[in-house]
């Protein structure tokens, strides 16, 4: 007989499905509002004009092996989805009717990935999210409700602080070093070491199609030279942290006269350990009305919340 310390979750009567898709990332989780079954982690998902069917045929990939995770055949119930590019209604609803259209639920419904993580963060609640992955971006719920945002327009116009805006850095440092400018650094025999390349022509020649997530990408090895002490690397990731703190700044001003404001983290680059965390946090510490909220923000696990609540 099975002790009830060992005995399988039980399956709820009804189940749900929450899912964020980011332009690099996306993440699945299925069960109801108060048990995850399944979870699974899938490529970037994120809206583009014109884009539902692709967006929806990588969410319907990672929603079949979340399902499978947790024993459990699609369509589920109902869905809610937090999706970076879903700003706009015509976008919301292309992507729910492809989704329904692929089976992943019966009922879907799509938010900006932003309106999904400050329900998370703050359950409708005032405060401000601070996401730093292959871009950047903060949301803002202020006291009366409304929502805003501060950056967050893509590589060629922004996402200073983000994982492309840390690449780019890396890569500006590479050169420099190689020339014999600035201040000298390890960055460069990282990346070398870490893309498989032997000199810094093959680094140039790799720059000439390098796609916009694959400058990102090296975001990881600044961060990991700045943990070991790269005095270049540290101050490179000081900088990113003064720009995300510059857009808590920017939303400050929706919040007049109201005390401390509640500040949230998500995104990649911002996980307990990274040390883009602890300088943000350093530099948060110097906004005398901001108070950082301790847990990082799952918004799959809030939009699979939101799904439960789907009437």
């Amino acid at each position: 007989m099975t002790s009830p310390s060992t005995r399988p979750p039980v399956r709820p009567s009804a189940v749900f499905l929450g899912a964020d898709a980011g332009g690099s990332h996306s993440t699945v989780v299925v069960g109801s509002a108060q048990q995850v079954l399944g979870r699974a982690d899938g490529p970037g998902a994120a809206m583009r004009p014109g884009g539902a069917a692709a967006s929806a045929a990588v969410l319907a990939d990672t929603a079949r092996r979340a399902a499978a995770q947790a024993a459990i055949e699609l369509p589920v119930d109902g869905a809610v989805v937090g999706a970076a590019g879903a700003g706009r209604e015509q976008e919301q609803a292309e992507l729910a009717s492809a989704l329904v259209a692929a089976g992943v639920a019966r009922r879907v419904r799509v938010l900006a990935d932003g309106a999904v993580a400050l329900s998370t963060a703050f359950s409708g609640g005032p405060g401000i999210l601070v996401n730093a992955g292959t871009g950047s971006i903060a949301f803002a719920r202020d006291p009366a409700g409304e929502l805003h945002r501060a950056g967050g327009y893509g590589w060629q116009l922004g996402d200073e602080g983000g994982g492309y805006w840390l690449g780019r850095r890396a890569l500006d440092v590479a050169a420099r070093a190689h020339d014999g400018r600035g201040e000298g650094s390890t960055l460069l025999a990282r990346l070398l070491r870490a893309m498989g390349l032997q000199h810094f022509d093959d680094l140039v020649r790799w720059t000439a199609t390098a796609t916009p997530a694959q400058v990102a990408a090296l975001a990881p090895h600044v961060l990991n030279a700045a943990r070991e002490g790269e005095v270049v690397a540290r101050r490179v990731v000081d900088d990113a942290a003064a720009e995300l703190v510059e857009l808590v700044a920017t939303l400050l001003r929706y919040f007049p006269d109201t005390g401390p404001v509640a500040v949230a983290i998500a995104g990649g680059l911002l996980l307990p350990q990274s040390p883009l965390t602890a300088a943000l946090r350093d530099r948060l510490a110097g906004l005398k009305r901001t108070h950082l909220v301790p847990d990082r923000i799952d918004s799959a696990l809030g939009a699979l919340k939101l799904a439960a609540e789907l009437e």
